[in-house]
């Protein structure tokens, strides 16, 4: 409930004045740590395996990435419902930072692809219609990635599973 009027709050302060930043140079690899941490506690189901990462330092608002972080990872085990392992870890790019969260769930079609992170577009089939949600969270992850000067994007495959990632500028 807290998380769903978080959201809601987010979504009213975006549009009425932005997203206020305050940034810091932190370490990308223990705040991704310390979300699946947090995360594995939800699922004794999901796996969590964080690939060898680069030890990269980012300059962004730190809370603010680590609630994108933990909507990605909620997604992983949300749209996962068999279990399975859910692989996350970051990588050096040009376009700096790339944090990437990967799972093999139910994974999603081309054409919901394209807007995903559309505020209140959720992806409506068979295979999603038990699962809760009002289709802001991953809006609210652009807006916040954005914000920072960075992207965000999907490679998918129904049935085989999906890869988040998103770019932060290097710290």
């Amino acid at each position: 409930m807290h998380a769903l009027i978080r959201g809601f709050l987010d979504v009213a302060r975006i549009d009425s004045k932005g997203i206020v930043l305050q940034k810091k140079i932190f370490s990308i690899d223990e705040l991704l740590i310390d979300c699946a941490a947090e995360i594995a506690l939800f699922s004794d189901k999901h796996q969590l395996v964080r690939d060898q990462s680069a030890g990269l330092m980012v300059n962004a608002d730190r809370e603010k990435i680590a609630q994108v972080i933990d909507n990605l990872l909620h997604n992983a085990l949300k749209y996962s419902p068999d279990g399975g392992q859910i692989r996350y870890g970051c990588r050096e790019e040009a376009a700096g930072a790339v944090v990437w969260i990967r799972d093999d769930g139910i994974g999603i079609a081309p054409q919901d692809q394209e807007h995903l992170f559309s505020r209140f577009y959720r992806v409506e089939n068979q295979s999603t219609h038990t699962i809760s949600g009002f289709g802001i969270g991953l809006y609210l992850c652009s807006e916040i990635i954005r914000s920072h000067g960075g992207t965000i994007g999907v490679e998918s495959v129904p049935g085989k599973g999906s890869t988040f990632h998103f770019s932060l500028p290097m710290g």
